[in-house]
């Protein structure tokens, strides 16, 4: 493996657990409809306000269930197959997922900071394959 592919998974496991991390503050407040789009993931920790996150979800329970279960399946998927050739893309739209669901707000940022370079590690090119090929391949 890469130090880029490396790179671009260490920060998708990280962005995946951090959002996960989401999950329990949120399900720890019940069956409870938020009352505006921003929530608080944890509002008892007043260090960080309280873990900000959003959620288009009408349920912080379900909200912290599904935030649990996208946040590990992008660390999975940054850690097992970043390197497949839509990973990178399919790592972006778990981030996106996850933003929506209550991930929190900085963790997707870094699974979109690492789809992004997954993207470019199957973007890659060189000379020699331009020459023999022809063309550029198709990175999606």
């Amino acid at each position: 493996m890469r130090k880029i592919a490396i790179l671009a998974s260490a920060l998708g496991i990280f962005a995946g657990l951090g959002g996960a991390s989401h999950g329990p503050g949120e399900i720890l407040q019940g069956n409870v409809v938020p009352t505006e789009l921003m929530i608080q993931a944890w509002p008892s920790l007043t260090a960080s306000g309280g873990e900000p996150a959003m959620t288009i979800i009408p349920s912080y329970l379900i909200t912290g269930v599904l935030t649990i279960i996208f946040g590990v399946l992008l660390a999975v998927w940054a850690g097992k197959f970043i390197q497949h050739k839509s990973g990178g893309l399919i790592l972006i739209l778990l981030s996106i997922v996850m933003l929506l669901v209550g991930g929190g707000l900085v963790p997707p940022l870094f699974g979109f900071a690492a789809g992004v370079i997954g993207v470019l590690l199957n973007y890659q090119t060189t000379r020699m394959e331009v020459l023999v090929h022809g063309k550029i391949r198709n990175p999606f």
